[in-house]
């Protein structure tokens, strides 16, 4: 039986053998074991045990003494002075450790040296580059065997501010000056490498410090192999939309409001810290945690990756590298994905360091929503990305506001155009969806940007060239299906100004509300209310310590003031369109407790409750 069933066939913490007991040096150990009643005495000298040992096993097969210097190796405590002796006899052997040995190299990467002193840390990672240009067979277990010391002990705590203490600093060090060496040495071990660091990627549900030490590390082998960058970045992000939407805005937002009315003990707290699922219990405020620490840790990879580390000023090169790295990810894994919520704004953060960034990514969104061959479902997603970072981005300068919109518009005008040639408009959601979608855009950005678009009678003067009546009143009245709270406040301002009159036309659908019912792809019956089901990807961001990033650049709603009207136009609207109008143009006196109305909420930008 071999060395490595009969330790996994027992206790899982085994007993030390009455050898072990004992602190002595790796000579007299060794000496031991070839002293034994049992076994043959050798009068050779010391730097050749270890080479006869294995030279004995590979010709006969004997595996005793073979198995007791595994044993030794892997289970005595060795000192500096021990695994440089070891280390050096193994070197000299180097030329006979092929398969066979296996369970030899594996016991030599099990010795803890990433805190010894120099000199055996540089024996250490001398013996293992020799091993691998020697026996490139070694690399998938060397690699493993390195990338595993990427996962800390659970029971270390968090480092204070992301930052990582001097002694794991220096550990980090030596691993990673091991893996350069060995990418530099045998070229097959950067794809190990990539295959290594997913596989051994922490499941979401382990601790905080575990996930901030692996990304942490993962990040750093970008310094020294950046051709891998695309891999790294979607695998990390891969991983990290997994946590996003395991962490419900609605439960983060609930924890955060029972936080500050200390409720924290309250029954129905506890239930929204701790939800179970079909494979795992989750601590849905610990993983919000650890996505926020996660996140903080990629948005200072991408601010200083985007920065000049001398003057500080934006690197125009490497900004627009790193840019065209993240759109594949944010193609493949962040767009396609439903109700994410803090992962996107890494695009965000890197379109703020340049206005010509923002401008790309909008273009690249906007070929998107009008690709006839793309996914509906997808081009929604594009038009609420590009509404979205419209309106919530400070960055985002008039000039790039008004060129979307005017965009936007002549889209929305052509589509009416074509329609008006068919006899009969079959106006239902599913069949017009990315018009509608594109519409309430509008809607969404006159909302929230209407302030920068009428403080010159330049800007009123465009508003209207957008012809927003002609959209309000088309046969496949856009304000029916889109949210309540959007079509509110777009009605407010545009009545306000004198762009459009949409409470008739708002009066009139409400009078004819009539759910669809349909059978769907898998034949279940459904029935629709004919409302967009949509979200604002750029919604306010609520995790503490990484939203210190992304607060500079971010725009909160301005509510709407409520202004004088003339008495005949207020007698026109009826009932329900002052309700809907007094509802959202709130008082001066009461503007603080209205003030989160057009933020967030049930409808994504919004609060609204119908």
């Amino acid at each position: 039986m071999s060395v490595y069933s009969q330790r996994t066939k027992g206790s899982s913490n085994p007993s030390p053998s009455p050898i072990l007991k004992k602190s002595k040096s790796l000579k007299s150990r060794l000496s031991e074991i070839r002293h034994t009643p049992c076994k043959v005495k050798f009068v050779l000298p010391h730097s050749q045990k270890v080479r006869t040992i294995l030279q004995q096993y590979v010709e006969t097969k004997f595996s005793k003494e073979y198995e007791n210097l595994i044993c030794l190796i892997r289970d005595a405590h060795l000192s500096d002075e021990d695994i440089s002796s070891l280390l050096i006899e193994a070197t000299e052997c180097i030329s006979i450790l092929n398969q066979e040995l296996r369970l030899f190299v594996e016991a030599l990467l099990s010795i803890d040296w990433t805190n010894k002193n120099a000199i055996v840390v540089s024996e250490y990672q001398s013996f293992i580059v020799n091993l691998l240009s020697a026996h490139n067979y070694h690399a998938k277990m060397v690699i493993e065997k390195l990338v595993k010391l990427f996962i800390p002990d659970p029971n270390e705590p968090e480092w204070p501010e992301g930052v990582p203490t001097d002694t794991d600093c220096i550990k980090c060090v030596n691993i990673h000056s091991l893996i350069n060496l060995l990418l530099a040495v045998v070229p097959m071990c950067t794809e190990l490498l990539i295959s290594s660091v997913t596989s051994q990627f922490p499941y979401y549900n382990k601790s905080t410090h575990i996930h901030e030490y692996y990304i942490h590390n993962v990040l750093w082998i970008l310094e020294y192999q950046p051709k891998i960058r695309p891999d790294i970045l979607r695998l990390l992000f891969s991983k990290l939309v997994i946590m996003d939407v395991n962490a419900p805005r609605e439960e983060i937002e609930r924890y955060l409001n029972a936080e500050e009315e200390m409720f924290s003990v309250d029954d129905d707290v506890r239930s929204v810290k701790t939800s179970t699922t079909a494979f795992t219990q989750v601590n849905r405020h610990s993983l919000a945690h650890t996505l926020d620490i996660c996140l903080d840790k990629m948005f200072n990879y991408a601010i200083s990756e985007c920065h000049d580390a001398n003057t500080g000023e934006v690197d125009w090169e490497k900004t627009k590298t790193l840019y065209h790295n993240m759109i594949p990810v944010f193609e493949k894994i962040i767009l396609p994905t439903y109700n994410t919520h803090h992962v996107q704004y890494v695009m965000f953060l890197i379109c703020c360091f340049k206005a010509t960034i923002a401008e790309a990514f909008l273009n690249f969104l906007w070929k998107k929503v009008c690709d006839p061959n793309m996914a509906p479902v997808l081009r929604q997603a594009s038009v609420n990305y590009i509404a979205s970072l419209v309106a919530r981005a400070n960055f985002v300068p008039l000039s790039m506001l008004k060129g979307t919109l005017q965009q936007l518009a002549e889209w929305i005008h052509f589509y009416i155009s074509t329609q008006e040639e068919i006899e009969c408009v079959n106006s239902d959601v599913r069949i017009h969806q990315v018009f509608y979608s594109v519409c309430q855009a509008v809607f969404y950005i006159v909302a929230f940007r209407h302030k920068d678009l009428v403080n010159s009678k330049k800007n009123i003067v465009f508003l209207e060239s957008l012809n927003l009546a002609k959209m309000v009143t088309s046969r496949l009245n856009p304000l029916r299906v889109c949210q309540p709270v959007v079509a509110q406040n777009f009605a407010a301002i545009t009545r306000n100004y004198q762009l459009a009159y949409c409470y008739t036309v708002m009066e009139h659908n409400s009078r004819n509300v009539m759910p669809t019912i349909y059978q769907n792809e898998k034949g279940a019956v459904v029935i629709s209310n004919n409302l967009l089901d949509v979200f604002y990807p750029f919604d306010p961001y609520l995790l503490e310590r990484s939203g210190k990033k992304i607060h500079p650049f971010y725009r909160d709603y301005e509510e709407v003031v409520e202004e004088n009207f003339d008495d005949t136009d207020m007698k026109e609207t009826t009932e329900v369109d002052d309700f809907l109008y007094n509802h959202e143009l709130s008082s001066t006196s009461n503007s603080k407790s209205q003030s989160h109305k057009f933020s967030y909420g049930s409808s994504p930008g919004f609060k609204f409750k119908g």
